[in-house]
């Protein structure tokens, strides 16, 4: 059995399909689609070529909106469709990706073509295709607005990223929730050629990315590269509002854009892939005699004595050249193929500027920082805690002296410099910051907080010490789960070193010094301490025996840095430990270890810290010798039956010290 259906015969379970016109069948023809901007509004010419009667589809996704298809009519018996139609009444802008379909959304597409730009009397443009702004945050963009007409939204592809104002002549973007919208402006009574603005919105407080070019010109044939920089270092490319005169793709870190035009423009929103962090890079087309020769930075910086490069872009196949620097006394240009080298000569600005062969020049500026040949400038601590009234003097060394004070806050902290000493007192709670400069360039910050009047914390058991030349008394420490010394006025007077709860003071010479000294919570509370004439404690049985000196004895005489081993470099990490500033095993080698007790020992005692023990060192190292050698005697010939296990543990390096000097002169006469 069989029944006919609107020209088609149902047989069974098959549909046969009948054609008909004068013998004539037509196959499927994969349709083409072609746009045209008339010049005239906002109004473009579309145009498709298929199989003929066939209803005509036009496909397209709006960012944030979705998949669109909108119907146009239908293609005539020769399978041709033209019409006119205007971008703002079906939402589309320029740059758009869009396909037609044929015969229903299941039919054949063609290849996708890009929306062109769109042009009127009443123009309506843009200071920016494309926006970036944080949660919370807000954007203007500018209108230029040849027609005179109020401005409104025609169209917010998602309203709930966006929010969008407008006053007068320019649109206030507010940020909403992470997210992208496409945000369309007219003029009213005008639907032709309203502009739209592509919004990205990133976290809150977030910045944005950074690229080496970020207003670059693209040259016909030219490979564009651009380094993005920030974030995670991951990144994806969001949005090209005009692929159609603008190519871009991203590969890792580099976006690559290219072009066939000579003229248009397109903004690319790139993103780190969390979407944290985005930017913006305008690009514009240009034919290669019009093109503006660029940088990767125009305001290059490089300190004196060094090096930095410069990026050059402009046309392919154009070569360039150096064509006049303001003060090559400042900086020395170089130029090789497409990289400019600035190398500092001495402090100040010269403007370079660099022109391409087909006649277009631009400049850099670049700014030479001076660097004190002898290094930077440095602290022997770069944060101090201390509490109203109290002082805490900071050693200054490196860069070129005389060194100057910039910055600070005198109601909470008074900074005075004298020479190589900068001394802190505190004078109201609160933090500071104050720079210490050299005078040949540089400088580094000082952080000083002061603690409420009255909220030490810190208890000293004894609140004041007076101890003997040679001698070293100890001092308990409570109110706080740590401690550590903040400051030493006069460290060439004694030595305080902190342990746990303890803090060891060591006699030097006569004088008197005041140390700080902090716990945790930013509580600290100060110590002064007297320094007296060495002091006789007598031997007898029962009698109060003094400290153990705080060296052997042992004079100093080589040059002592990293990589030595000998009975020297042995002595010399005994005597740093019985200073509390080498914690370790004296093995007799000058590694890592001691190369830091010597520069902690170098801070105590306002030495340069280099890590070594040159002149200065070894001078102060061999005062704490002579200063100590009577006391040594002394502890040695006491009664050890009053001595602790400490005294004991010194008495025992101090002997061994002695006859590692005698073994080794021994050794040395056996030699000759």
């Amino acid at each position: 059995m069989s029944r006919f259906i609107r020209g088609s015969v149902v047989v069974g379970a098959f549909i046969v399909v009948l054609l008909t016109g004068a013998g004539r069948s037509f196959a499927t023809v994969p349709p083409t689609l072609a746009l045209a901007a008339t010049g005239s509004g906002d109004q473009v010419t579309v145009q498709v070529t298929g199989d003929p009667n066939a209803s005509v589809l036009l496909s397209y996704s709006k960012p944030g909106a979705g998949p669109t298809i909108v119907s146009l009519g239908t293609t005539n018996g020769s399978g041709q469709f033209t019409d006119t139609i205007s971008s703002a009444s079906y939402g589309l802008s320029s740059g758009l990706p869009v396909t037609a379909i044929l015969g229903g959304t299941s039919g054949p597409k063609s290849p996708t073509m890009y929306w062109p730009t769109v042009t009127s009397a009443n123009a309506l443009s843009l200071d920016r295709a494309a926006v970036v702004v944080s949660v919370g945050s807000s954007a203007s963009v500018s209108v230029l607005n040849s027609g005179g007409s109020a401005l409104y939204v025609s169209n917010n592809s998602n309203p709930s990223i966006a929010n969008v104002s407008i006053t007068g002549s320019s649109a206030a973007i507010v940020g909403n929730v992470v997210g992208q919208t496409t945000v369309t402006l007219c003029t009213v009574g005008i639907t032709a050629n309203c502009p739209s603005v592509y919004v990205t919105v990133t976290q809150a407080g977030s910045g944005q990315l950074s690229f080496s070019n970020a207003n670059p010109s693209v040259v016909s044939g030219q490979n564009l590269p651009i380094t993005v920089t920030g974030g995670t270092g991951s990144y994806v490319l969001i949005n090209n509002t005009n692929p159609s005169t603008i190519s871009a793709t991203l590969s890792g870190s580099v976006l690559t854009l290219s072009t066939g035009a000579s003229t248009g423009s397109s903004s690319i929103t790139v993103c780190t892939s969390d979407q944290a962090l985005c930017g913006v890079v305008v690009a514009s087309a240009a034919s290669t005699n019009s093109v503006t020769v660029s940088f990767s930075t125009n305001a290059p910086v490089v300190a004196t004595n060094q090096s930095t490069n410069v990026s050059v872009y402009g046309p392919t196949g154009v070569q360039f050249y150096v064509s006049s620097n303001s003060n090559p006394s400042i900086v020395q240009a170089n130029l090789s193929g497409t990289t400019l080298t600035l190398t500092g000569i001495s402090a100040g600005t010269s403007a370079i500027s660099v022109c391409a062969s087909s006649g277009t020049c631009a400049s850099v500026t670049a700014t030479v920082s001076a660097v004190a040949a002898i290094g930077p400038i440095t602290l022997s601590q770069n944060t101090l805690t201390l509490q109203p009234g109290s002082n805490v003097a900071v050693t200054v060394s490196g860069g070129q002296p005389p060194y100057a004070l910039v910055g600070g806050s005198p109601s909470i902290a008074q900074a005075v410099l004298s020479g190589s000493t900068l001394t802190v007192t505190g004078v109201g709670a609160g933090t500071a910051s104050l720079d210490v400069c050299s005078s040949g360039g540089g400088c580094t910050n000082l952080s000083v907080t002061v603690g409420a009047a009255g909220t030490s914390g810190v208890t000293l058991s004894p609140s004041t010490a007076t101890v003997a030349i040679g001698q070293s008394v100890i001092v308990s420490l409570s109110g706080a789960s740590s401690y550590y010394l903040s400051g030493n006025t006069s460290s060439n007077v004694a030595t305080v070193a902190v342990s746990g709860a303890i803090a060891s003071i060591a006699g030097l010479s006569p004088g008197s010094t005041v140390a700080t000294i902090c716990g945790s919570g930013s509580s600290c509370a100060t110590l002064s301490i007297s320094v007296a004439a060495p002091v006789s404690t007598g031997g007898s049985t029962g009698s109060t025996v003094a400290s153990p000196p705080v060296s052997s004895g042992y004079t100093f005489t080589e040059y002592l840095a990293p990589g030595k081993q000998d009975a020297e470099v042995l002595q010399l990490q005994k005597t740093l430990a019985a200073q509390g500033y080498f914690t370790h095993v004296a093995t007799g080698y000058y590694g890592a270890v001691t190369e830091a007790a010597v520069i902690k020992f170098q801070a105590a005692h306002g030495i340069e810290q280099l890590g070594v023990v040159g002149p200065s060192t070894r001078a102060a190292l061999n005062a704490l010798s002579v200063a100590s050698s009577s006391s040594a005697a002394s502890a040695t010939g006491s009664d050890i039956s009053t001595m602790t296990l400490a005294q004991l543990k010194l008495t025992v390096q101090e002997l061994q010290a002695q006859l590692n000097q005698v073994l080794s002169r021994i050794a040395q006469l056996s030699g000759n």
